[in-house]
């Protein structure tokens, strides 16, 4: 028997508590510098972030979904004997809210992870200058911009020289990182 098939509430109410113990242990260790000390760290964890964060999305749904089809069953009671469906309805929109901004910080963890890309650490003599890797990035834009040098001929100026740098940094960036697929979208049913 696989943990597939040994699943249970009491092993899903497990899972949401250890999560819980998990965010609050990687807290204190990301807290000061002794647990955190290389932007590597940093960066493999804000990828690590926002895939919890879409995974999060992910399962507001389905507790959505969950709570929709026991309704239709006709599986679920009211502790007053009131009504259940404006109660559901509440518990929808509030777990469409939470979809919604699960997969927004998922989606601000992973722009965070991305500004970090070239980012290193100069301790322990891992220095480079930045301007080095400036350079390094004009290069791939100027061989870029070799490759039409054709059509260049028709403009006044060369396509390199009116890039600035600042502006061949941002080409550079766009084309390096093609965007992230935005976590799908909870169906709306009353």
């Amino acid at each position: 028997m696989d943990d597939f098939d040994a699943r249970t509430d009491e092993h899903t109410e497990q899972l949401a508590a250890e999560l819980y113990r998990r965010v609050r242990e990687l807290n204190n260790s990301t807290q000061g510098r002794q647990g955190l000390e290389r932007p590597e760290t940093a960066y493999t964890v804000l990828g690590n972030l926002a895939q919890a964060s879409f995974g999060l999305a992910q399962t507001a749904e389905q507790l959505d979904a969950f709570l929709d089809r026991e309704l239709s069953a006709g599986r679920l009671g009211h502790e007053r004997g009131g009504g259940l469906v404006p109660i559901i309805v509440l518990a929808h929109d509030a777990l469409q809210r939470a979809h919604e901004y699960a997969a927004e910080l998922g989606d601000s963890f992973r722009r965070a992870q991305g500004a970090l890309t070239s980012v290193h650490s100069t301790v322990d003599g891992e220095t480079q200058a930045l301007d080095n890797a400036e350079e390094a990035d004009a290069t791939v834009v100027d061989q870029a911009a070799s490759d039409i040098e054709p059509a260049a001929n028709d403009f006044p100026t060369s396509i390199g020289e009116a890039l600035s740098r600042q502006g061949r940094a941002d080409l550079i960036q766009h084309f390096q990182r093609p965007p992230a697929p935005k976590a799908p979208r909870p169906r709306r049913e009353p």
